[in-house]
């Protein structure tokens, strides 16, 4: 499954997601730009314009986000979701906010998170 294959609803907690980490960032990085630019490609600027818009008027907080991320069901989208998400949170410093968020995401949705080793081991 790559981002084009999402569903709309899928589009929307994806970009609700991203926007809550940029937010929660006093700047954007050039590594956190990067990570949010292959969104905008694979889902083409203009759409991803209209859902980031949608977003930002149906997530007026994080209280919001959270109950509809409850309703996004296919796993593999979730995954892919997630993933998307971590990429962008970790080209930076991740804030507490936001490792909060993603604690509790990786839960709701029975997301197991590991970590490769740098090594190859």
């Amino acid at each position: 499954m790559e981002l084009r294959d999402l569903n709309h609803d899928e589009q929307l907690a994806l970009l609700g997601l991203v926007q809550f980490i940029g937010e929660s960032n006093h700047e954007v990085t050039e590594e956190e730009s990067e990570s949010i630019g292959e969104i905008v490609q694979a889902l083409g600027a203009a759409h991803y314009r209209k859902i980031a818009d949608e977003a930002d008027e149906r997530f007026a907080d994080e209280a919001a986000l959270r109950e509809f991320l409850k309703g996004v069901g296919r796993p593999d989208a979730r995954e892919l979701i997630y993933g998307t998400v971590l990429e962008v949170a970790l080209a930076d410093t991740m804030g507490q906010g936001e490792s909060e968020l993603l604690d509790w995401l990786a839960s709701a949705w029975s997301i197991e998170v590991s970590v490769a080793d740098d090594d190859g081991d």
